[in-house]
């Protein structure tokens, strides 16, 4: 007697998902396209004006601050690796430690510039004052219309980098250890924390250092645009990895427009957070079906 076929539950709901995102985007779209374009101009956001000089060094000391820490860290819990010493495997708690020494001592530095040396680095990073809850209420939409944006900026990089390795022109890309990670599972305890920093910490910290400060800089020494495209590359190469690097272009433009459109930078955090979230949302689903590709 044949058997019927089994029922992938986590492929349809994956498939009601981004029919649902589509529909959504799709209407977003069309009452943007159809409401009246307002002449009284976006709130924007302050440049900051502090010149190359205190920039690099508010940039070097960001990078001196997280080098020290890190290797502190390494030094403390880790013994020195010999020669025969094979590479050490990222684990989830491993993966927890590698986050937080890299995002705490960013923040550190920002508000400790801010806090010791006012005058060149505490300056104003909003516009305009939003609730968390209204900054909200603006992320969604905007979320909810350009995230197929990135899906088609992801589809057309993905083929064109799979023709390069097809032709030999590049070779084939090793998958991200921490998309790896979070599919082979391990501690409940440090996933659950790796995506609570996913979601939380990393948006706030990135928010604050590539649109707070690093496209405001930008943007006192050139216009909105390349300024919104030089913080989005920059951004994409902080992440290290060619696979993704013209979607998260893409995604360092979108959060810098919804940043200067809202006026606000918790706009852009709240952006950031449900792109990381549906992200991993996305990532759990897939996990668990056997004919959705990984």
């Amino acid at each position: 007697m044949p058997t019927e076929p089994q029922v992938d539950a986590p492929l349809i709901v994956a498939s009601l998902l981004i029919l649902s995102i589509l529909g959504s985007s799709a209407a977003l779209w069309f009452r943007h396209i159809q409401r009246p374009r307002d002449l009284i101009d976006q709130p924007g956001v302050p440049a900051w004006s502090i010149g190359w000089v205190n920039f690099g060094i508010f940039i070097c000391a960001m990078i001196i601050s997280v080098f020290l820490v890190q290797n502190f860290a390494a030094g403390l819990f880790f013994a020195a690796p010999s020669e025969n010493d094979a590479p050490l495997e990222l684990t989830p708690w491993l993966a927890v430690l590698a986050v937080l020494l890299l995002q705490l001592p960013m923040l550190a530095v920002f508000y400790g510039a801010r806090r010791f040396y006012p005058g060149h680095y505490a300056s104003r990073l909003n516009n305009v004052q939003l609730s968390c809850f209204a900054a909200f209420r603006q992320a969604i939409p905007a979320f909810l219309m350009f995230l197929p944006v990135i899906w088609i900026a992801s589809l057309v990089s993905t083929s064109l980098l799979n023709a390069l390795e097809a032709a030999g022109v590049i070779e084939a890309f090793a998958p991200q250890e921490l998309i790896t990670l979070f599919q082979e599972g391990g501690d409940p305890l440090a996933i659950g924390l790796l995506v609570l920093m996913a979601v939380v910490l990393a948006p706030i910290v990135e928010e604050i250092i590539f649109r707070g400060c690093i496209y405001r800089f930008l943007k006192s020494q050139t216009t909105r645009v390349p300024a919104q495209v030089l913080s989005g590359c920059v951004f994409s190469m902080m992440h290290a990895n060619l696979m993704s690097f013209v979607p998260l272009v893409i995604v360092g433009v979108l959060l810098a427009r919804v940043y200067e459109k809202s006026g606000n930078l918790m706009v852009s955090m709240w952006f950031h957070a449900c792109f990381n979230a549906f992200s991993l949302l996305m990532l759990f689903i897939t996990s668990m079906s056997d004919n959705i590709p990984q």
